[in-house]
């Protein structure tokens, strides 16, 4: 508990600036790999050096390294992002000196929350040329929505934030902005449905159906394998056989006389319908496989009338964030909503 409070966002908040401390992970790990690698000397020190001349030469270089090991990383967790109101400058500084990134508050979007595919979440400041991109992290990490330390975050420092960048905002006050061609929807009126690649996803699935099958009639991958990871394999293939097969034939529709949201598949299973009225909000997840950039998905939140769930509807999957702007803009004018 102690080690997790000490990781915790912390701020400053003055007039005319905010200062963010979103590292503050690293001046936790440095204290404790600062505490092993003692440890780690006193040991190497006591069994393996029992003559001090040659401890003394040997263990000052070693204790040297890993000052500067520890020192290195406790700087890291000094870095900060400053929001500089009389500058109207967004700066990152690492170590909490070096500037190494510096955006306009005219050049920024907003603040926002960043879902992982786990569940936890952080904040990002994000350039309005990259608005769903990988952003300016400016919090730590956490695992639930109730964390105290977050919502303290964005009650004292992020309003303050908010006001900084909404004082250079030019409000558009024309009409929404008509749309007739329609990039990511087939426009059909009253309904429109998001295009698909049925084509592609029907080739991988069948493929992956296949190579499955051959596994599991010739072992041709798995013939020098024991019953367990043969099993494995034939599973991993057909299931993801089946998923990009099964999603091939996913669609989902906007209905504009029913103001409903549906998706639905041939079989019929898992099929979802929402009212137009219980829409809450489009939120976007970034999703990463070993800590690498793998998709963004596009999903929207609704909720369930007469009770306090939320139910999630995921509506399309990206590789480039840019395109995220184009989609929204035709769902929102689809839906009659800015």
């Amino acid at each position: 508990m102690a080690l997790k409070k000490f990781a915790q966002t912390r701020w400053n908040v003055e007039a005319q600036r905010v200062t963010l401390y979103p590292y503050r992970i690293f001046n936790a790990l440095s204290i404790a790999f600062g505490i092993i690698l003692i440890g780690f000397m006193v040991v190497a020190y006591i069994m393996l050096e029992q003559d001090p001349v040659v401890s003394f030469s040997t263990g000052v270089p070693m204790f040297i390294t890993f000052a500067i090991i520890v020192a290195l990383i406790w700087a890291v967790g000094r870095t900060v992002v400053v929001f500089d109101n009389e500058a109207r400058m967004m700066r990152k500084k690492l170590f909490g000196v070096l500037s190494i990134r510096s955006e306009r508050f005219d050049d920024l979007a907003n603040v926002g929350m960043v879902r992982n595919t786990m569940g936890g979440f952080n904040y990002r400041a994000f350039p309005k040329r990259d608005k769903y991109g990988k952003g300016v992290v400016v919090s730590a990490s956490y695992a639930k929505d109730d964390d105290p330390n977050a919502i303290a975050l964005s009650d004292e420092a992020f309003s303050v934030i908010s006001k900084f960048l909404s004082a250079g905002y030019q409000v558009n006050d024309n009409a929404q902005l008509l749309i007739t061609d329609f990039k990511f929807y087939d426009n059909n009126p009253p309904y429109y449905s998001i295009k698909r690649n049925v084509v592609g996803g029907l080739i991988i699935g069948l493929a992956l159906l296949a190579v499955g099958v051959n596994e599991l009639i010739n072992h041709s991958i798995t013939h020098d394998s024991d019953t367990f990871h043969k099993v494995l394999v034939i599973v991993a293939f057909l299931g993801f056989g089946a998923i990009f097969a099964f999603s091939a034939f996913t669609k989902v529709t906007f209905d504009t006389n029913a103001k409903t949201v549906s998706r639905e598949n041939l079989l019929g299973i898992g099929n979802q319908t929402y009212s137009f009225a219980d829409f809450i909000n489009f939120q976007i997840t970034r999703r990463t496989t070993n800590m690498i950039y793998s998709g963004t998905d596009v999903k929207m939140y609704f909720q369930i009338p007469g009770s306090n769930k939320q139910k999630i509807l995921p509506l399309k999957s990206f590789r480039s964030t840019k395109k995220i702007d184009r989609f929204l803009e035709e769902s929102r004018y689809i839906m009659g909503i800015r």
